[in-house]
């Protein structure tokens, strides 16, 4: 997308606030024009009251002088106020469309896009969008008409020496385009940068404990010190491109101004042109310099904002939000089956699932089995179509997912999964999460007690109103998979999909999460996942998946009297957790033996 279509799209946001926005164009331009009195009153000053000695305009030029700063002072505050209001609403409003855009997008940009990278795009790009879209708007318009203003000055003045003035436009403007380029693609790399440096932090912070546990504090600060060293050389870059603008126009201006003297003196020596003229034009040229020079910050900043701009917009127009069909047929509660007919899926040319034909009666459960890698999780990643078969289909009573909207799809679906994700709010707010409807403090406690948490939770400090941290780090694995039950027990859905919900948990834990999981699979549809076999034994179909193919299928004892791979991965199951159980028992006999 060129440079101008982008200011364009930006410029639309300003169209909310187009009243406020000409109120600060209007002060800005009073305030640009009448930074150009001072240079004409200059000539009243010296001819009239300091040759002239004409002492009855002496009050009448004070008073103009101070009417004109008051004016320029109100406008200049009015100026300030609502251009940095309606910048503020412009960056809230970008903000939140690129939210609302990011949380619509499918998974699978999730996978190659980092949260740093996000993060600064949120944070730090749309700031520079900011300034492209008021800042940059209100200086151009008050330097563009403070030097139009002195312009005029100028030629009223002196027309002859004015064309010699206005030979620096072009040559200044050359200047400025051409460095503007160089910025625009050094601003980009920053945003780069930047980008890595927000991911190195989120993953530092996040994990904290693993860098403390492996004493990697100072590869951590190598890591960040390499990324801000990185993002320091791409600004100075940029800086170097800069500085060097305004140093340029001010030799131009200054070579300009001593020639413009010389030309001026010599008219006063010869009669030609008053003391009063010339030092009123000199004024002029000399005020002139300033805005002409912030000309090069300015548009610098322009630049900067549109690169910003583009990466913003790039996000916008290139990814696709998921197709959410709100169109489509209203779901309601499974009634009849889930069919899974001829499903094929890949994440790239390597093929991930094939010749997935398998039928759930509702209010049954599905266990898919298999080696790492097989194709478990994604299987059940299709049901509430965080991806879409490559080809085939899966229906819910008979009607293909693509049929129903997506929001009344999901609605009947709840995910329990090995990483739980909880939010830094009170335990009440993250069970509630993702509730149909609102609920009741009581509707919240009795899920918690339906998924054995309410004890834990009334043992915190605050109870239910207890701040979990980030990522619920004040609890244990257990307890957070507790609130992930009771927050789907809260929701109330028709399917249960079940992702390792208890594999990384310690025996003790895990009974309580099968405890919990109990009244929360009764009378739902579920599919589950598990690390551990024994966990699936009570399953009405157990799916086994090698190489994204079902290789076998059939109950606990059907699968056992086979002596496929089913067997063979369940007595290998078998022998391990004997063997940890001897381990732990042999651990716990020599630690009663210490003295």
């Amino acid at each position: 997308m060129s440079r101008t279509r982008v200011y364009l799209r930006l410029l639309k946001y300003l169209r909310p606030y187009r009243f406020r926005f000409g109120i600060a164009v209007a002060c800005t331009i009073v305030v640009g024009g009448l930074s150009a009195y001072p240079a004409y009153l200059i000539q009243h000053v010296i001819n009239d009251i300091l040759i002239s000695k004409r002492a009855d305009i002496v009050l009448l030029i004070c008073l103009s002088l101070v009417a004109v700063y008051l004016a320029k002072g109100i406008a200049a505050y009015f100026q300030t106020y609502f251009m940095h209001w309606v910048g503020q609403h412009v960056v809230m409003d970008i903000r939140n469309e690129l939210h609302r855009h990011l949380l619509n997008l499918p998974l699978r940009f999730f996978e190659v896009k980092t949260t740093g990278e996000l993060m600064s795009k949120v944070i730090y790009d749309i700031s520079l969008m900011q300034h492209a879209a008021t800042d940059s708007v209100r200086d151009l318009l008050r330097y563009g008409f403070t030097f139009i203003a002195l312009l005029c000055v100028a030629i009223y003045q002196s027309p002859k020496m004015a064309v010699v003035f206005i030979l620096i436009v072009p040559l200044v403007a050359f200047l400025v385009l051409t460095m503007g380029e160089k910025i625009r693609r050094i601003t980009r790399r920053s945003q780069e940068r930047m980008g890595d440096m927000s991911n190195l932090m989120k993953e530092t912070y996040v994990g904290i404990r693993v860098v403390k546990a492996f004493g990697a504090e100072s590869e951590e600060r190598s890591r960040f010190g390499r990324a801000t060293r990185s993002f320091f050389d791409t600004v100075m870059r940029a800086m170097r491109v800069r500085s060097l603008a305004p140093p340029m126009v001010e030799i131009i201006s200054g070579v300009l101004g001593a020639g413009i003297l010389w030309f001026g003196a010599r008219a006063v020596i010869q009669g030609s042109m008053d003391p009063g003229k010339l030092t009123s034009f000199a004024v002029a040229l000399g005020m002139a310099y300033a805005p002409l020079k912030s000309f090069t910050r300015v548009f610098h900043s322009l630049v900067e904002g549109i690169a910003g701009g583009q990466s913003v917009f790039e996000i916008m127009d290139e990814h696709v939000p998921e197709n959410k069909n709100p169109d489509g047929e209203e779901m309601e509660r499974l009634s009849r089956h889930v069919r899974f007919k001829d499903v094929h899926f890949s994440y790239t040319d390597e093929v991930t699932l094939e010749e997935i034909d398998v039928e759930v009666p509702a209010g049954c459960i599905l266990a898919v089995v298999g080696m790492s890698g097989a194709g478990k999780s994604t299987l059940l990643d299709l049901i509430p179509r965080f991806y879409l078969p490559s080809r085939g289909s899966i229906s819910f009573d008979g009607k293909e997912a693509s049929e129903y909207s997506l929001s009344s799809l999901r609605a009947q679906i709840a995910v329990v999964t090995q990483q739980v994700i909880l939010f830094n709010d009170t335990a009440e707010n993250n069970i509630a999460y993702g509730a149909k409807s609102p609920v009741s403090r009581e509707e919240v406690i009795s899920a918690a007690k339906a998924a054995n948490a309410h004890d834990f939770i009334m043992e915190l400090e605050n109870g239910y109103e207890t701040m979990l941290g980030e990522e619920g780090v004040r609890l244990s694995g257990g307890e957070r998979q507790r609130i992930a039950i009771a927050r789907a027990i809260l929701r109330d859905p028709s399917i249960l999909l079940l992702d390792e919900a208890t594999s990384a948990l310690d025996t003790e834990s895990e009974q309580l999460i099968q405890e919990a999981l109990e009244p929360l699979m009764k009378g739902r549809t579920t599919f589950v996942v598990a690390h551990r076999l024994s966990t699936v034994r009570n399953a009405d179909l157990i799916v086994v998946l090698d190489g994204g193919r079902i290789v076998e299928r059939g109950t606990h004892d059907e699968l056992m009297k086979r002596g496929g791979l089913y067997h063979r991965l369940y007595e290998m199951q078998f022998v391990n957790e004997e063997m940890s159980l001897s381990g732990e028992i042999k651990s716990a006999t020599n630690g009663g033996n210490i003295s």
